[in-house]
C-alpha cells in the first residue's frame, strides 16, 4: 500500500480516535473527502481489522430513492 493509502486510512482513525464515533458524512466533512470515498476506505479498514463498524441505520425515503 501507498504511503498516500496510510495517510489516509491514518487521519480516518485519528479523527474517529478524536471525536469518538462518527458517521461517514461527519468524517468526510472533517476530512475534506466524500462520503462515497470514506465509505469506502471504513469498508476496507473494517475488513483488515482496523476498525469496527457498530451502527447501520435505514436512509430516508428521500435518500434512498423511494421519496414519491
Amino acid at each position: 500500500m501507498t504511503d498516500s493509502w496510510h495517510e489516509m486510512d491514518d487521519a480516518i482513525v485519528n479523527c474517529v480516535l478524536d471525536k469518538g464515533s462518527m458517521t461517514p458524512v461527519e468524517i468526510g466533512r472533517q476530512l475534506g473527502m466524500s462520503t462515497e470515498a470514506v465509505t469506502s476506505l471504513l469498508g476496507r479498514l473494517a475488513q483488515e481489522g482496523k476498525i469496527t463498524i457498530l451502527r447501520v441505520a435505514l436512509a430516508t425515503r428521500a435518500s434512498a430513492g423511494g421519496g414519491d
